[in-house]
This record gives C-alpha cells, sequence and structure tokens, in this order.
C-alpha cells in the first residue's frame, strides 16, 4: 500500500490493501455487508411549532421510523428501551420529548446518565446544537456535573439546579443521592431520566446500577415525583429482560431501526509482524487518502506507541492523528473530541476511553488492534 492518493475512496483503499505486496497475504477474510434505505414516519402529535423549526434548520425534515415509534411511546407516558445500531438517531428520542416538556413547564427537570465523560461531552454538544435552533427564551439551561466540574460549578449547580443535568452513575451514587435533601428541588420537578449506552451495565457493575436506580426512585417518590424512563442501548439480544432488570418494572421496546446503512466490509487481517505495526501501516494508508480512521486498541501504552510510530510515518500528515486515552486533562480530552467532530483531525488511536457511542461525523475506517 505504498501509492497513496489525497482524496481516495475506501473501495480503492480495500483493493490497494489486498493487493499490496506486505499486507495483501495477510487477508484472511473479507464480508460484505449491504446497504439499506431510510424508513420514514410521522408523529401522531404534532411537535411544539418553536422544535419543528428547530429539527428543520438542523436539516431533519421527517423523522425514523423508529424515532417516531419511540417518542409517541415516550409522550402516552411509558418507559422505553431503544436498541438500534450505531448512527440510527437515539439522542433525538429522549431530547425531543425532555425539549417539549421543558417548553410546556420550564420549572421541569431531567437527568442524564452517561457511563463516560467522552459520551457526556458529546450529548452535551447535541443538546446545545438542537437548544441554538430554539428561541432564547425557550433554551433550557443545561450544565454537566462530572470529576471534571470544579468545586466552585458543583456548588453553583447545587444551589441553582439547572433543567438538564448530565452525569454519570458514581456521581449520581456518591454526590446527589446521599445529599438528596441538597437537590430536593431537582428530583420534586424531575420528569425524564435518560441512561444511555445501557449494554455496559452488565455483571457486578450491572447489579450496583439496578439498586442506584432503584434508589432514585425512592427518593423521586418521596419528593413526589415519579419520572419516566428513557434507556438507549446497542443491539441486545433481550432488551426488554435488561431493561426489567436495571428498572424493576416493564419498558417498550423499540429495536427495528428505520436509519439508513451505508454498504459495510469487515476485513480480518492475520499480521506476520506485531498487529500494532500492521494497524500502523493501515493507519497510515487510510490517513493518506484522506479517509476518516478510529483505532482502537486495548491499552494506554499501546495507544501512545502506534501513535507515535504512524506520526513518524506520516510526516507533514502527523497533526491529522492523535491518540486518546484516559489520563489526558479535560481540556486535552474536550479539544480532541472537537477536531474529531468538525473534521480537522482524520484520525484517533484510542482506548476504551472513546469506546461508547461517540459522534464523530462521517466514518471511514475502524480498526481493532
Amino acid at each position: 500500500m505504498d501509492d497513496y492518493q489525497q482524496n481516495g475512496s475506501v473501495a480503492e483503499y480495500l483493493t490497494a490493501l489486498k493487493s499490496s505486496p506486505r499486507l495483501g497475504s495477510q487477508v484472511v477474510h473479507h464480508e460484505e455487508l449491504a446497504e439499506y434505505p431510510a424508513a420514514f414516519g410521522e408523529n401522531r402529535i404534532d411537535w411544539p411549532k418553536a422544535l419543528e423549526e428547530a429539527l428543520k434548520l438542523m436539516g431533519i425534515d421527517t423523522l425514523y421510523q423508529h424515532q417516531v415509534y419511540a417518542t409517541d411511546a415516550v409522550r402516552r407516558g411509558e418507559n422505553i428501551i431503544v436498541s438500534t445500531p450505531t448512527a440510527s438517531g437515539k439522542s433525538l428520542i429522549y431530547n425531543l420529548p425532555v425539549f417539549e416538556q421543558i417548553m410546556r413547564a420550564p420549572d421541569s427537570t431531567a437527568l442524564y446518565l452517561f457511563p463516560l465523560k467522552a459520551l457526556a461531552q458529546d450529548q452535551l454538544r447535541a443538546i446545545n446544537e438542537l437548544a441554538s435552533m430554539l428561541p432564547e427564551e425557550l433554551v433550557p439551561i443545561t450544565s454537566t456535573y462530572d470529576g471534571d466540574t470544579t468545586a466552585y460549578q458543583r456548588k453553583k449547580i447545587r444551589d441553582n439546579p439547572p433543567n438538564i443535568l448530565i452525569t454519570n452513575p458514581d456521581m449520581l451514587h456518591l454526590s446527589m443521592l446521599g445529599y438528596h435533601s441538597v437537590w430536593s428541588g431537582f428530583f420534586a420537578r424531575l420528569t425524564h431520566v435518560i441512561l444511555d449506552e445501557v449494554h455496559t451495565y452488565r455483571g457486578i457493575f450491572g447489579s450496583h446500577m439496578a439498586w442506584v436506580l432503584r434508589r432514585l426512585k425512592r427518593i423521586c417518590a418521596y419528593y413526589g415525583s415519579r419520572p419516566q424512563f428513557i434507556l438507549s442501548s446497542a443491539t441486545v439480544a433481550n432488551p426488554d429482560e435488561l431493561a426489567r432488570d436495571l428498572l424493576g418494572e416493564e419498558a417498550t421496546v423499540i429495536s427495528e431501526s428505520g436509519a439508513p446503512r451505508a454498504k459495510r466490509h469487515f476485513i480480518f487481517i492475520n499480521p506476520l509482524d506485531s498487529a500494532a505495526t500492521a494497524a500502523s501501516q493501515l493507519i497510515e494508508a487510510s490517513l493518506k487518502r484522506g479517509l476518516r480512521t478510529i483505532v482502537y486498541t486495548q491499552s494506554r501504552k499501546l495507544t501512545e506507541l502506534v501513535s507515535i510510530w504512524t506520526q513518524q510515518r506520516l510526516g507533514k500528515l502527523s497533526n491529522k492523528l492523535a491518540s486518546y486515552r484516559a489520563g489526558y486533562l479535560p481540556e486535552e480530552r474536550r479539544e480532541i473530541e472537537a477536531r474529531l467532530s468538525d473534521g480537522s483531525l482524520l484520525g484517533v488511536i484510542a482506548t476504551s476511553a472513546l469506546e461508547l457511542g461517540i459522534d464523530i461525523g462521517d466514518l471511514d475506517i475502524c480498526i481493532l488492534v
């Protein structure tokens, strides 16, 4: 894979890979999954005019079928679990009903729970994007409350809780439920609880999360509220059982995606050299073709090594590649996430710190080391 173009295609990349003197013989399997078109629907009840206009400004004229089924169920007061593929538009499923509720009752609150800081920041950007399309008087107040939040900001949030609070299970358990009297106003007005990436709540972690949610429900009942739960998950075999185990009650399952899917290729490589060396060669080839690439490794050390080796191979394009792992400063993580979203960064080599549901725009290639 020595001949490069600045603007190549995935098809050209695959052709070059399979005919490469270095890597071609190491390709042991190639499978292609067909594309399929979008399926759209219409909500039974129209959204508030301001929300409809905001969606149009975002280029969304019609919701996908699964988004319609899910939001209709939420608006009927049901708990739901959405188990559809990545990039199927799950964020709108919970953001639209939450925004609608806050428009109708401006003192309403919603709790968003995400297992990773990167995912929380990504969803904050999604919320802010939708909010930026609304008239100023309808924009909900949104804050994050996690380990990156300063002591000053934490006190400010506790004293004046926002409409939408984005946090994680640990902060909910340690900093909110144990001091619920400080958060009494927030819990009393709580209408929606969002749990994203719930397929990660398994084993001991899942058991702990189930008890945290039961504690949350008991505290909400104490303050007179009964929030709905909106669960979002990657495709799993038993979403109804997962929701029931976490919530202790039934939830409507939405599992048929109406989002379109492009053609996908799965390539298995058995490298003669180390997997890290082969990955570095693959990344070099993809970035020199202008293909947006994400690479997952199993350790911080391997992440940094593959990043250093590849940047040395890239030369002038080295600034188009970054590494991402736990241990970075918050501002460093935010910068990498922003560059991924706006396209100024072509590739990232990451640990599982960047693994869950991050919106990085159009992705061409994913490499697992």
